[in-house]
């Protein structure tokens, strides 16, 4: 057993064992009720694009919970998409991991919301497959008006932000959605969102004024004019004009089978 990687909210450890499938052990290290409600979440979760629950380890002694997952390999999707120089049918595949598995919390009954999507929070498995992690600020949509319940523990993180949320409302689908433009963006450019920009307030600013990085000239998105544009509708500032989850997955899908047949031009 060793430590893999730490943090101040997490420490995560590799576990090798006989079998071919390592796992991973990931606790909490301020506060083990996060650990609980991502567990509860993640029991009744079963989609190749979100991560497995192995089970749990209590730490009774120290107040803890350890969470047990697959081993991803290929660390995290931020990391990996800039590991190489990946081509676009390859980027626009583990785009399209991390759609459907938006939609299939979206589609739940009732929906849930993950609250933090972002690449960090996304790993890729030996087989290359993108799966979203970290539920700890997930919750479920209790009205078609996309009303969550309250999470007091749960957190977003301000680049990733959508406008709603920095005008302290909840997190929703919508917000997800904003998110996952976020997502789009980083796979194609490399790049976090407004990476130049050092302070968080000033973050802010351009956010609440729509000022938001071009990719119209970065030479991927160039060839992915529809993924452009749905990057666009994803990031609109009235949250019911962004498109549903069900729209970005259908999008990507179309975009999927056009690369794959060569014809980037024609997205």
């Amino acid at each position: 057993m060793k430590i893999e990687n730490e943090n101040e909210r997490e420490r995560v450890l590799e576990v090798r064992k006989d079998h071919p499938a390592p796992l991973a052990l990931r606790k909490t290290l301020s506060n083990s009720q996060l650990s609980l409600r991502e567990a509860g979440f993640l029991v009744d979760l079963f989609h190749k694009n979100i991560i497995k629950l192995e089970g749990f380890v209590e730490d009774l002694s120290n107040n803890r919970i350890w969470l047990i997952f697959p081993w991803a390999g290929e660390g995290n999707l931020k990391d990996f998409a800039a590991l190489r120089d990946w081509e676009i049918p390859e980027r626009i595949s583990l785009i399209n991991d991390v759609t459907t598995g938006v939609e299939y919390l979206h589609s739940r009954n009732p929906p849930i919301c993950h609250g933090d999507l972002k690449s960090l929070n996304i790993l890729v498995n030996w087989g290359c497959r993108a799966v979203i992690t970290d539920l700890g600020s997930a919750r479920r949509v209790l009205t078609k008006a996309a009303v969550t319940q309250r999470n007091q523990n749960g957190k977003y993180t301000l680049r990733w932000a959508a406008p709603e949320l920095l005008m302290d409302d909840e997190p929703g689908l919508w917000s997800d959605i904003w998110a996952l433009g976020w997502i789009c963006y980083e796979v194609m450019t490399n790049s976090i969102p407004f990476q130049d920009v050092k302070k968080d307030s000033v973050v802010v600013k351009h956010v609440i004024q729509g000022n938001l990085p071009s990719v119209s000239e970065h030479s991927r998105m160039l060839l992915i004019r529809t993924l452009h544009s749905l990057m666009m509708k994803c990031w609109s500032i009235d949250p019911k004009k962004r498109p549903t989850a069900e729209v970005c997955r259908t999008s990507i899908e179309q975009m999927v089978c056009n690369v794959d047949s060569g014809l980037f031009e024609h997205c």
